[in-house]
């Protein structure tokens, strides 16, 4: 039926315009923005808190490896954008290393603060990202490359969801000897 090839290929058009890594990590952002409230907010029951922290965590690490590998590292090697990427880099650093300490807590006190601060850290860089670094990104980038760093972006986040969302170095990980 014509009618159904054309409707097709408005999905396939609109399918390949979202896979921009723009919109894509746009996209991510909106489940961690509104985890991110509940996480904050210390007044909720701490069995609230925890269940949005499990699943807060694997959405991070499977938003935020794919968006250092792909986005951070094209623009780290563009002169105009390398001091936004080395701040999305170093924004990254302090939320998995925030994000491991939070796993080793057992203090329910300590922990709750932990997580307040990663909620807090995780909002102002989705906020930075989503006024200054992105719009920056699209006014110094094609769409053609944004298409294709969309595909990379999505590969290596499938990747990571298949390995179960949490390739976050484990500081322990990092004390062991390299083979």
């Amino acid at each position: 039926m014509p009618g159904n090839n054309v409707q097709q290929q408005r999905s396939e058009t609109k399918s390949m315009a979202n896979a921009d890594i723009v919109n894509l990590i746009l996209e991510d952002h909106r489940p961690l923005k509104k985890l991110i409230t509940i996480l904050k907010n210390t007044d909720k029951d701490s069995s609230e808190r925890e269940e949005a922290f499990a699943e807060f965590a694997p959405l991070l690490v499977t938003h935020a490896k794919p968006e250092e590998q792909v986005l951070y590292t094209y623009m780290k090697n563009n002169e105009e954008l390398r001091e936004e990427g080395f701040e999305g880099d170093v924004e990254h650093q302090l939320a998995d290393q925030l994000l491991e300490e939070i796993m080793r807590t057992d203090d329910e006190d300590l922990w709750s603060a932990r997580v307040k601060v990663l909620a807090e850290l995780v909002e102002h860089h989705i906020e930075e990202e989503e006024s200054e670094l992105l719009p920056d990104f699209k006014k110094n980038s094609e769409p053609a490359e944004r298409l294709a760093m969309g595909q990379q972006f999505l590969m290596l986040k499938t990747k990571l969801l298949e390995q179960g969302g949490t390739d976050a170095a484990h500081e322990s990980d990092l004390d062991k000897p390299k083979h």
